[in-house]
């Protein structure tokens, strides 16, 4: 037991040599770590604010690599200087060794953010656009490093890997500035195709809020049956706002006008064949 004890204190007085002898080492590599701490900061700000302000995805993303890369570096710098036989070979060769492991464990998460990264700078679409990705539509609210966040049309969320928004088709409807919109119906009385084409054009080129350039029009797209006397007649037209509820509120619009059209065509129609 006095072996024991005796054995004891020459080893917690070599201890505590070599820490006291270590401490100003110490106190050096923690300054220069907090430094390099406030230097990631400095340079983390300065990229947000040179970044456009259409690009702040981006520039977040960046901002977060740049900054943590920094702090990387000022924590190497402090190791190697609390241990000066560290070399930064060392840490190489520990990254190399595991870089293989990692990547079969993280190979769909360092996918995902390749691919984040690459759609911030590419910018395909940006937030507040409106996107569509096989049975997910919705507006984008937030574009992060490994996933695209959406509000769909019903106020739900949906989080979306940025794996498949790279490697898939993805429709942004608000790429362009208007878009067209269509409305298909059948017609039976053929022998007066001409004149309910007139009349549903000129009811649909009267509404309010649709593009005069180009104009709305009606065009004749198929027969119902080889035998029948029915067409199926497309209208077409234009609204400035591509955006979903402009959609909805246009097709409101058009569909009353085509539906008192047909209303009054065929009243008129009937008191003709009454006459």
């Amino acid at each position: 037991m006095n072996s024991s004890i005796d054995k004891f204190w020459p080893a917690a007085d070599h201890m505590i040599d070599s820490l006291v002898g270590r401490l100003p080492a110490l106190i050096v590599a923690v300054v220069v770590f907090v430094l390099f701490y406030g230097l990631s900061l400095l340079i983390t700000r300065a990229i947000r604010r040179a970044t456009p302000r259409p690009r702040q995805s981006l520039g977040i993303v960046l901002a977060r690599l740049v900054g943590g890369a920094t702090i990387l570096i000022g924590f190497l710098v402090a190791l190697s200087i609390v241990a000066p036989s560290f070399q930064a070979a060392d840490l190489i060769k520990i990254l190399g060794l595991g870089s293989v492991a990692i990547g079969f464990a993280f190979q769909n998460m360092l996918q995902n953010f390749l691919a984040g990264l690459l759609l911030l700078w590419s910018e395909p679409f940006r937030v507040g656009d409106e996107i569509k990705l096989d049975i997910y539509e919705g507006t984008v609210e937030e574009i992060q490093p490994r996933a695209t966040i959406i509000k769909t049309y019903d106020e739900r969320q949906v989080v979306i890997p940025n794996a498949d928004l790279f490697t898939h088709s993805v429709i942004v409807n608000t790429a362009f500035d208007s878009r067209r919109w269509e409305y298909d119906l059948s017609i039976k009385s053929v022998e007066r195709l001409s004149e309910i084409k007139s009349q549903i054009m000129n009811a649909v080129r009267a509404l309010p809020g649709l593009l005069s350039e180009p104009a709305p029009n009606v065009l004749v797209v198929g027969l119902d049956a080889p035998n029948s006397d029915a067409v199926k007649i497309r209208v077409l037209w234009w609204t400035k706002s591509p955006r979903q509820q402009q959609m909805l509120s246009s097709y409101d619009d058009v569909l009353t006008a085509i539906a008192k059209t047909l209303n009054r065509l065929g009243s008129s129609e009937k008191r003709e064949r009454a006459a």
